[in-house]
């Protein structure tokens, strides 16, 4: 607890780096969904995708990826602690879970309002509640592996002679968790995904059954759960053992 509030903490008073950033990406989904052929988004769940839509777009940002470098002091104080390493990261992801789910959650509500289809709308509510957190887990490997520092665009500028480093990684980060989350979305959705189509290839492009969606759900919260555990391990591990990365979040110069 003493972890998740510490971020609550964090986030609050930084609202710039992860609540506007979500409040961006919820945006842009909003417009893609209107805007963007029907068959792009979610047409095998009808409109009741959105939610699960919404909350992929949100998520998928740098708050879900550059989980080290922002929160720098804490990490490193945290670097002999496995425990407390551990529930570092974690409340890094429940708290971005928690800006995000409750939203997503009730929208999906006021869907089945108006489509009057209560079951089916309480299995979207399971999904976007449970199915994020290991496609959270492991899209923080990125930041693990590849930290960056949030230095101002004027000292980027400044420093362009280092431009590998400093402008062309810097971009790079940017940009890979728009990829980055929904690869471990779609990672935890092909098992279910594939098994609906091998059992029902003939209404491939009907939208799915509650029954059916149900099952998908309950297969792909598993394993969710399996990549939130592996990806966790491999974090705390990946930061213990690693001396280079630890000196470069000491160096914020680094970029």
């Amino acid at each position: 607890m003493a972890a998740l509030r510490a971020e609550w903490i964090r986030i609050w008073r930084n609202p710039a780096d992860t609540l506007a950033t979500v409040a961006f990406n919820a945006v842009l989904m909003i417009g893609a969904w209107f805007l963007l052929p029907r068959n792009w988004l979610f047409e095998w769940t009808g409109p009741s995708g959105f939610a699960l839509a919404l909350a992929g777009w949100m998520y998928a940002d740098v708050t879900a990826t550059n989980v080290l470098a922002p929160d720098r002091e804490r990490v490193l104080a945290a670097l002999d602690d496995r425990d407390a390493l551990g529930a570092l990261l974690a409340a890094k992801a429940v708290a971005l879970w928690m800006l995000i789910a409750p939203i997503c959650a009730t929208i999906a509500i006021a869907v089945g309002v108006v489509e009057q289809d209560w079951l089916f709308t309480a299995v979207v509510v399971v999904a976007v509640a449970l199915c994020p957190f290991g496609a959270l887990a492991g899209s923080s490997l990125v930041g693990v592996f590849f930290p960056y520092h949030q230095r101002s665009l004027r000292w980027r500028w400044e420093q362009r002679a280092r431009w590998r480093t400093v402008v062309v990684r810097w971009l790079i980060l940017l940009v890979v968790p728009y990829g980055v989350f929904p690869a471990f979305s779609v990672a935890i959705a092909v098992v279910p995904v594939v098994l609906w189509r091998l059992v029902r290839p003939a209404d491939v492009h009907t939208r799915i059954g509650t029954a059916d969606f149900a099952l998908c759900v309950a297969v792909a919260v598993g394993v969710s759960a399996l990549m939130w555990v592996a990806a966790r391990r491999i974090a705390v591990s990946r930061i213990q053992r690693h001396e280079p990365l630890a000196a470069y979040l000491r160096e914020q110069d680094r970029g």
